[in-house]
């Protein structure tokens, strides 16, 4: 007989991916999160019985495919792979609404920013650079002072900034250096009862090699291997990663 307790925990389809805040488009396929566990045990007796099993090691790894190949993306996780631009302009965007962590940095969607930038908090408030938020134009990247007394950690802002535009742009590989940067992984899932299943990696890395695969008859989704850094600065059982059911308005744009 069925035994079924909730329907809305059965898990049917895919959702979304968000890496430092940028969506990632479609994805392909299955999507796993994988927390790999090394036990210790300990036998004793005849005939010889676990007396004692304790965790010695874990790791956690997510593995999904990107059915865009996004050649800024694929820039952007794999830091070794060097941009390249041709013919520059600039555009500006306006009120763009990106979340502001301490630990972690967030991307913003046109990248590269150019000159300053205006910041606030959604309701108003006026932010400070290197009071409040400090801007990385480089990598269009900003993130939270842990010192802030506007804004808090985690909390959305609204960004307004000019950026660079290119006619031709893409990335070069060979001889580039190893990187310890890393990225918040953010996936949300929708639920048949209104909720979102949000699992976040708060220090992702890209590990193993990059293959981009041209298909006569069929799409050729890029795969695509997360390694998760423990962040230190969260709590103890929380360092890899957290799974939460969240209300639509945890997501970002409110949801789908």
């Amino acid at each position: 007989m069925a035994n079924v307790r909730n329907p809305n925990d059965i898990i049917l389809g895919s959702g979304k991916m968000y890496l430092d805040g940028e969506d990632v488009g479609q994805l392909k396929d299955d999507l796993t999160f994988d927390h790999e566990k090394e036990m210790y045990e300990l036998k004793a007796g005849f005939p010889a019985t676990v007396v004692l099993s304790a965790l010695t090691g874990e790791s956690l790894s997510l593995d999904f495919n990107m059915l865009e190949t996004n050649l800024d993306v694929i820039c952007r996780i794999m830091p070794e792979y060097a941009p390249i631009a041709g013919g520059s302009g600039t555009a500006t965007a306006t009120d763009e609404v990106v979340a502001l962590f301490d630990s972690t940095h967030t991307m913003l969607a046109k990248g590269r920013v150019d000159g300053n930038a205006t910041v606030t908090t959604v309701s108003g408030t006026a932010l400070t650079e290197g009071t409040d938020y400090y801007l990385d134009r480089l990598e269009g990247k900003i993130y939270r002072v842990p010192s802030s007394s506007k804004v808090a950690d985690g909390e959305d802002v609204k960004v307004t900034y000019t950026y660079r535009t290119y006619e031709s742009k893409g990335f070069g590989v060979g001889g580039g250096t190893s990187t310890d940067k890393t990225f918040r992984v953010d996936f949300y899932h929708k639920r048949r009862d209104g909720l979102y299943r949000h699992i976040r990696i708060w220090k992702g890395k890209v590990k193993g090699n990059f293959a981009m695969a041209f298909k006569e008859a069929s799409e050729a989704p890029l795969a695509v291997k997360v390694t998760a850094i423990a962040d230190s600065s969260k709590p103890a059982g929380q360092q890899l990663m957290t799974v939460m059911d969240v209300p639509a308005e945890a997501v970002p744009g409110g949801g789908w």
